[in-house]
């Protein structure tokens, strides 16, 4: 019961900041479930939210029933759930009451400013995460990089051509807007499983 008590009470906590949409979450749940929880490694958190990106429903949500299920089981899943909506239910309906008579508000308008871009930051740092788990090899070597390391990486940094490939065609596709989303995962997971059969990926 403390395990499942545990789950609700800390996707709530993803709640509360889940600024921006599913994907901004995915830096909250690295730093909490991979780093400090150990829930699962990068690995099965990329595996996991891979899975959740190409199934109905909201990514965040998806998520968060997904990995509530991988430490919980059915409970935990349900608890991860509903632990995540809870907060954004009473924000919204707090929101939506106050609207009309906070809009023209000197205070609420530079809160929006200010939230505007961080949400922004969150959403790029998503995908800095992605792509270190999918079109890079590794984490990128920042520090490293800008010579603040005080030992260069070990780890053997490169591009994975195959997934440029599949992010740029991926891109460009979904952006013109003419092919639906579903077609774009699922030629991209042919695009990786043939890859992967001819030793490219």
């Amino acid at each position: 019961m403390m395990n499942i008590f545990h789950i609700f009470l800390l996707f709530c906590y993803f709640g509360f900041l889940c600024f921006g949409g599913g994907n901004a979450l995915t830096p909250l749940y690295i730093d909490h479930l991979v780093n400090e929880q150990h829930w699962m490694t990068l690995q099965e958190f990329g595996d996991l939210t891979a899975i959740s990106q190409m199934t109905p429903g909201p990514i965040g949500v998806n998520a968060a029933t997904f990995f509530g299920f991988r430490r919980g089981g059915i409970p935990g899943a349900l608890m991860a759930t509903v632990g995540l909506l809870v907060p954004s239910y009473f924000l919204v309906i707090l929101a939506l009451r106050s609207l009309k008579r906070w809009e023209k508000s000197f205070l609420v308008r530079g809160i929006m400013t200010g939230i505007h871009p961080a949400t922004t930051g969150m959403i790029l740092a998503a995908l800095l995460i992605f792509m270190q788990m999918s079109v890079f090899s590794t984490e990128i070597p920042w520090k490293t990089w800008l010579g603040i390391a005080e030992n260069a990486s070990q780890t053997e940094f490169f591009i994975r051509p195959l997934a440029v490939l599949i992010f740029c065609a991926a891109t460009a596709l979904l952006y013109k807007g003419k092919v639906s989303i579903m077609s774009v995962i699922f030629g991209s997971a042919a695009v990786g499983a043939l890859g992967a059969a001819v030793g490219l990926s």
